[in-house]
């Protein structure tokens, strides 16, 4: 099962979960001395007995389950579960903070799709024994249990497919209507510095960080590059929010690497986490912010482009837009993965390992934007005569 990647990601100061590298000898640096040590993304674990306690919540002997790692979890700590039976299922405890509002949003989210007809599925909670999709640990964070998807990761296998159930799912999405006393807890993306609590919504605080902190310094060209880029977004931000691009509740985090194949055929989406109501091209913006990290980009693209547009909508201000919307999800990225540094969540790493491929990818959408365009609105357009 795919884990998360957005915002990269969305956890939050204060959480109760204990985490801890695998390799616990492994020293691991963070960006503010003053903040607690954290994990390396991707290593998060849990100690046995809040493990048991989720357990303990929908299973009756948990002595009796076999509990192994997954190859992935970016943020959450994340573990296949089998009983003696030799049932699998996927079990979550939340590491976002003890959010529990973002939690209750999310399987609100995942109700109401499961009552849609859907070409593929989306993630299935096993109730507890109280009933409940989710449930409350004496820690303060969420646990739930997740039916498996089959299936294996899509990467850039069978792009027209994983673009025709992102249109499908935009579509979807649409139609959700949530509950009146329940706010979305993830800001959307053109609210760039509202993407973690620790940047807060103070540019400055993010500008300042990457000015000052020696660590930039492991990748301070692409950095540097990327902080100039974010500058001048923030003017065209403003700009799309008069134009008044169509908004409505979006995945947010919808890529190939929360997408489950089978052969050529979507299985299923994953990581509903990030769900928030948004701007709709940031959909496929998101989905395509990964593709443009590839050699070749514009074949996968278009094969993309050409099974969205069977599912889904765009408007001409919405293709204009998009090239600078993929940039906005790196964006974010970069500013996410700071906010989690200075908040003892991750360390630097996370945000310096990857500043170059994010610097290589804003380069490439600079270069092609008319290309990007082009292919979408040349897609769209066959589509409508057809």
């Amino acid at each position: 099962m795919a884990l998360l990647s957005r915002r990269g990601l969305c956890n939050r100061v204060g959480v109760s979960v204990r985490v801890k590298p695998v390799v616990a000898a492994r020293k691991l640096t963070v960006m503010s001395s003053s903040a607690a040590p954290a994990p390396k993304t991707g290593f998060h674990t849990v100690e046995e007995a809040l493990r048991d306690e989720a357990l303990a919540k929908f299973f009756d002997d948990v002595a009796a389950l076999k509990v192994t790692p997954t190859s992935g979890g970016v943020n959450n700590v994340v573990q296949y579960v089998e009983t003696p039976a030799g049932k699998r299922y996927i079990l979550r405890v939340y590491n976002n903070g003890n959010k529990s509002e973002k939690v209750r949003f999310e399987h609100e989210i995942l109700r109401q799709l499961s009552t849609q007809t859907l070409s593929f599925e989306v993630p299935k909670t096993l109730p507890s024994k109280a009933g409940r999709s989710h449930e409350l640990l004496s820690s303060g964070t969420e646990a739930c249990v997740f039916h498996i998807i089959p299936g294996s990761l899509a990467k850039t296998t069978s792009p027209e497919e994983v673009g025709r159930a992102t249109g499908e799912l935009c579509s979807a999405m649409a139609s959700v209507t949530m509950p009146t006393d329940m706010t979305p807890p993830i800001a959307p993306y053109f609210e760039l510095f509202k993407v973690h609590h620790a940047i807060g919504g103070n540019a400055e605080i993010f500008y300042k960080e990457v000015a000052t902190n020696p660590q930039f310094n492991a990748c301070r060209e692409s950095i540097d590059f990327l902080v100039g880029e974010i500058r001048k977004i923030e003017a065209k931000l403003a700009e799309y929010l008069k134009e008044g691009l169509p908004m409505q509740m979006i995945h947010g985090d919808l890529h190939y690497d929360n997408v489950m194949v089978v052969g050529d055929d979507v299985s299923g989406l994953l990581d509903f986490e990030f769900c928030a109501y948004d701007w709709r091209a940031m959909e496929l913006a998101v989905a395509l912010s990964k593709y443009v990290s590839e050699d070749e980009p514009l074949p996968l693209v278009e094969r993309f482009v050409s099974g969205y547009c069977q599912k889904g909508v765009l408007t001409e201000s919405e293709i204009a837009a998009i090239p600078d919307l993929i940039n906005l999800r790196i964006f974010s990225n970069a500013v996410y993965f700071t906010g989690r540094a200075i908040a003892g969540e991750d360390t630097l790493e996370s945000l310096t390992s990857r500043a170059g491929a994010y610097a290589k990818r804003v380069r490439w959408v600079n270069a092609n934007r008319d290309a990007l365009a082009n292919c979408i609105r040349t897609k769209m357009a066959a589509l409508v005569a057809a």
